[in-house]
């Protein structure tokens, strides 16, 4: 019976490091999961790529009801910051928001290319208060890298792989904002009298 009991033991540790292993999203060295490209954009001034990347940022914040400070910008103007959130859900037993999952999306930009870094993901627990909406459990949350959750792992690795097709669906938007060409300024009309006298 205790062999039973130690060779059950050694393969539930097996399956917990065998999905340990499968999470495909990429780690800085740090530990810490991020996402980031540095993509090409020729001949597109280090000013337009500024300009674009902050008005996609703030596109983000005015199309988002739970966001309310716009992008932070640093002083020599080519690093745009922008905390961002989504809800991950749960099926079992209904479908319901299990949490919110906040990062940091960070844009930096020079002449003809620009970085994006996608890190700090912490998975915030959610839970029905007293009027039957969904609220932030406070002081309640958990780093994303933490390889074991407490619950059903699969759920665990699910919401990482939310993770990575939201910044992958944010990043796709920001490369196609990146190439829009700078405003240029409206020519004020000037109405003249014609005169009949000629």
């Amino acid at each position: 019976m205790k062999r039973i009991m130690l060779t059950l033991m050694m393969l539930t540790n097996l399956s917990v490091f065998s999905q340990l292993n499968h999470s495909s999203l990429p780690v800085s060295e740090s530990g810490l999961i991020t996402f980031t490209e540095v993509v090409s954009v020729d001949g597109v001034s280090q000013e337009t790529l500024f300009t674009n990347a902050y008005n996609h940022l703030q596109s983000l914040v005015d199309n988002h009801k739970k966001l309310k400070k716009g992008p932070y910008v640093n002083e020599d103007s080519t690093e745009v910051n922008l905390p961002l959130a989504f809800t991950v859900y749960r099926d079992f037993p209904i479908h319901s928001p299990h949490g919110l999952i906040k990062y940091n999306l960070r844009v930096s930009v020079k002449e003809g290319r620009y970085r994006y870094v996608a890190s700090n993901f912490v998975f915030h627990y959610l839970e029905r208060n007293r009027y039957g909406k969904f609220v932030e459990v406070k002081g309640k949350y958990k780093y994303l890298e933490d390889p074991v959750y407490k619950g059903s792992q699969k759920l665990w690795e699910e919401h990482k792989q939310s993770a990575a097709e939201k910044v992958a669906q944010v990043t796709e938007m920001l490369r196609a904002d990146m190439l829009l060409a700078p405003e240029q300024p409206t020519e004020e009309i000037v109405k003249v009298k014609v005169n009949e006298d000629w």
